[in-house]
């Protein structure tokens, strides 16, 4: 067998046919169709998912680039709602502080007029009883014998009216 150009071409020919009839019928066994054509379809849902995510990012950006321009604006809110709570904060403290200060003040009054009135008692019995012994004092003092003597006289003639009316 020579193998000139013909022969060479009919060989290649019919191992290219016996290349793609082998190649086809790896195809339909292996069902590469149906692989490819899933990977193709799975190849298209992440281009859509892809499409719809940078749609997303591109709203977002637009509504972040939107928010950064009123951040100024924002912020002079957070604050002056800040400087709003912490002066009501301040009031509230003042006001309480106050009613605190009123009910201990109230609470030390009662206390001091319980302390007064204590002490007045006190004082009170103990000048009764300083003012008994200083009148006791001068009652014996005036009492000499001769007013003792008179006082017996006088008593013991009291009881002799008393013992002659009873007889």
């Amino acid at each position: 067998m020579e193998f000139t150009f013909e022969n060479l071409l009919a060989t290649n020919i019919v191992n290219f046919i016996i290349v793609i009839a082998t190649l086809a019928f790896i195809f339909k066994k292996a069902r590469l169709v149906e692989v490819i054509s899933k990977l193709a379809i799975d190849v298209k849902n992440d281009i859509e998912k892809s499409a719809t995510s940078a749609a997303n990012a591109l709203k977002e950006y637009k509504q972040t680039k939107k928010d950064a321009k009123n951040t100024p604006k924002l912020q002079e809110e957070i604050i002056e709602q800040a400087k709003s709570n912490a002066y009501a904060l301040g009031e509230r403290s003042k006001l309480k502080t106050q009613i605190q200060k009123e009910e201990i003040e109230k609470s030390v009054e009662k206390i001091f007029q319980k302390q007064e009135d204590k002490a007045k008692k006190i004082t009170t019995n103990e000048i009764y009883l300083a003012c008994i012994e200083l009148a006791q004092d001068q009652v014996i003092q005036k009492l000499d014998n001769d007013m003792h003597k008179k006082l017996i006289n006088s008593s013991i003639d009291e009881l002799d009216k008393i013992e002659g009316s009873l007889f």
